[in-house]
């Protein structure tokens, strides 16, 4: 699929694909083209300016953070179709971090309440002598790319870590 770009250079997206959940509801999806590498590369120097430790993984923005948990790195899917996901794939609230496994799913939420940005846990270790964990997760950040970064550092406007899901038995 070529990038697709309006007269004055803005991005557009295209159609959707069938995706639906393991109980079988459709999940809404917007297909969207690959940015130039140029603005990629510009994109993840910007996001490792500001969070230093953060790895890139991938400079693709094909695909949101929704899209890579739930839809194999294929698809845009909005966040507000969160709730549906996790019910339809039948997850359940890890209610206490000290459960947290890797594989689990972290959701971000913005000031109103709502899912902004989800991420999956790839490592979890001991970060200090008070024996506070370091959770790495891995996120897409908007068109910005993959990156591996802790839990909480993340771009304000993706939001702040506020609840786990897990479809462990």
């Amino acid at each position: 699929m070529q990038p697709i770009f309006d007269a004055a250079g803005g991005y557009l997206r295209g159609g959707s694909i069938e995706l639906s959940t393991k109980s079988g509801q459709a999940i809404p999806n917007e297909q969207a083209a690959q940015l130039p590498r140029a603005r990629m590369e510009a994109a993840r120097d910007n996001v490792l300016n500001y969070h230093p430790t953060a790895v890139e993984r991938s400079l693709s923005s094909e695909y949101n953070c929704m899209g890579m948990i739930f839809a194999a790195r294929r698809t845009w899917v909005d966040p507000d179709q969160l709730g549906n996901i996790l019910r339809g794939d039948g997850y359940r609230r890890v209610r206490e971090e000290s459960e947290l496994t890797v594989g689990d799913i972290v959701v971000y939420r913005n000031r109103s309440g709502s899912a902004s940005h989800v991420g999956v846990i790839t490592s979890i270790g001991l970060y200090g002598s008070d024996g506070t964990r370091q959770v790495v997760v891995l996120s897409q950040w908007g068109y910005d790319g993959e990156y591996f970064h802790e839990i909480d550092d993340v771009n304000p406007r993706l939001g702040e870590p506020a609840d786990y899901w897990t479809d462990r038995k």
